[in-house]
């Protein structure tokens, strides 16, 4: 086997990467998956970084899921009306 192909079994394009980063925040990897993801963000700023975003992101969105019982998080129903219409003017 060469140089090549052992490299392309073992690294991770960014594009990979990124889909790994998305699937672990539904589906658990693979003891691969997570080595492979994890050699590759150790080596990519642009990857790390887009982690820590999707963490973060994550993050957000779960806590504004799990609190839209309390009105003061929901955004207030005129705002809701005016985002909606410049969303319907775009």
């Amino acid at each position: 086997m060469n140089l090549e192909k052992i490299m392309t079994k073992l690294f991770l394009s960014c594009k990979e990467a990124t889909c790994l980063i998305e699937k672990q925040s539904v589906f658990p990897l693979t003891f691969k998956e997570k080595c492979r993801l994890y050699v590759h963000v150790k080596m990519c700023v642009v990857c790390n970084l887009y982690r820590h975003q999707s963490k973060t992101i994550e993050k957000a969105l779960s806590k504004w899921i799990n609190s839209e019982g309390a009105t003061g998080d929901l955004l207030p129903p005129k705002t809701k009306e005016r985002i909606i219409e410049k969303i319907k003017e775009d």
